[in-house]
C-alpha cells in the first residue's frame, strides 16, 4: 500500500498533534514492499516521522471514520483510504513503539490527510508495542 504512495506530497493542513504550523508532507518508502515509510516535511526538512502500516502489526486494527473527517478528506469510497500510524524509534528497535490512537488517514485519491485522534474509550493507545514480545522459554520440556 505504501508503494502507492511513493513520492506523494500529502496535505494534512496542519493536523498532525504538536506540528499544526506544518501542512505538507512527502512520503518516502523505506524499501518496496516495506510497511514503512518516512513522513518528511516539505516546509521543515528537520521534521520526519518514521511511520507504518498498522494492519502489518495489528491485524485486528480497526476504528470508525466520522462523518466530518470524511468530508475534510473528501472521501467518497473505502478504496480511497490508506491508514499509516507514527512509529517512536527506541533502542534497541525491538522496543519501539507506534501510536495507534492517533493515525494518519489519507485519501489515496486526492492526497489530502489528516492526524485522527479516537475516543477516550478506545483500547489504543499511543505507545503500544511494535512489535509482539516473544514468550520466554520455560526450560520445560
Amino acid at each position: 500500500m505504501l508503494d502507492l504512495l511513493q513520492g506523494k506530497v500529502l496535505r494534512f493542513n496542519g493536523s498532525i498533534l504538536g506540528f499544526e504550523e506544518l501542512d505538507e508532507f512527502e512520503v518516502s518508502v523505506v524499501e518496496e514492499g516495506s510497511p514503512y515509510a518516512y513522513l518528511q516535511s516539505v516546509q521543515d526538512e528537520n521534521i520526519s516521522f518514521l511511520v507504518v502500516t498498522p494492519f502489518v502489526f495489528y491485524p485486528n486494527y480497526t476504528f470508525e471514520i466520522e462523518d466530518n473527517d470524511k468530508s475534510l478528506l473528501e472521501l467518497n469510497s473505502n478504496e480511497e483510504v490508506a491508514v499509516i500510524n507514527i512509529v517512536t524509534i527506541k533502542e534497541p528497535y525491538t522496543k519501539s513503539t507506534v501510536n495507534l490512537l492517533a493515525p494518519l488517514v489519507l485519501n489515496i485519491a486526492t492526497e489530502q490527510a489528516r492526524q485522527l485522534v479516537l475516543p477516550p474509550q478506545s483500547t489504543y493507545g499511543t505507545n503500544d508495542p511494535l512489535f509482539k514480545e516473544a514468550p520466554e522459554e520455560s526450560g520445560e520440556r
